[in-house]
């Protein structure tokens, strides 16, 4: 949130144009770090099996539209103060998008269960610090929705680090690792959506992250 809010400061001075273009650079960085979660030794079955039934799942819940739903109720509370700002921007877009990059890839997965499992909040610390850095260049492009999104990160973030407890039976290095794999995935569609390349709803794809404790038994 903190890197949102300095995006903001920074948002008259930055014209739309250059807004896109830094979003694209982004976009560029967003599959590089996506690449990077990608090359574990996970069978391509699993991953498959995992974006099926988890994009079917997230479709049937529609995660994403009620992501836009949430962002516009809020536009509409903050439209009376930021009437006229250049600061709003494109609430909706911005808030998914922001919390799409926050919430989606190995680190937001593995940084988590870290935090949950052992107490190690070493990966979660670094991944705020990407994240602040990131996000204050989509709000400095995209408005005031972006810090908001810091709201939705929190709340996942936790409650993955509180119910990694309760999975840890299941949650053997197979099952991680098929976990930060497709996470990674994830987080790839969501640089190509940031280069306009591609217009794919990741949101309702979130349920796949997950689905991999499902085959335990299999993957471990």
């Amino acid at each position: 949130m903190a890197g949102g809010v300095a995006g903001l400061a920074l948002r008259r001075r930055v014209s739309q144009g250059l807004g896109d273009f830094l979003m694209e650079g982004l976009g560029l960085c967003v599959i590089l770090v996506a690449a990077g979660g990608m090359t574990g030794s996970t069978p391509v079955l699993a991953v498959v099996a995992s974006v099926v039934l988890g994009s079917l799942l997230g479709r049937a819940l529609d995660i994403e539209g009620a992501l836009r739903r949430l962002g516009d109720r809020v536009q509409d509370a903050l439209a009376h103060r930021f009437r006229g700002s250049a600061a709003m921007g494109r609430f909706s877009e911005g808030f998914v998008a922001a919390t799409l990059f926050i919430c989606v890839g190995s680190m937001a997965v593995v940084g988590s269960l870290q935090s949950g499992l052992s107490g190690d909040h070493s990966t979660l610390f670094a991944k705020g610090a990407i994240d602040m850095v990131v996000v204050a260049v989509m709000a400095a492009s995209m408005g005031v929705g972006v810090p908001f999104s810091g709201i939705c990160a929190f709340a996942y973030e936790a409650l993955l680090s509180a119910g990694a407890s309760l999975l840890s039976p299941v949650l053997t290095d197979a099952v991680i690792s098929a976990m930060t794999v497709t996470g990674s995935l994830l987080l790839l569609a969501v640089g190509l959506n940031m280069l306009g390349v591609t217009r794919i709803k990741v949101a309702d794809m979130l349920p796949a992250a997950f689905v991999p404790v499902l085959f335990a038994p299999w993957l471990g």
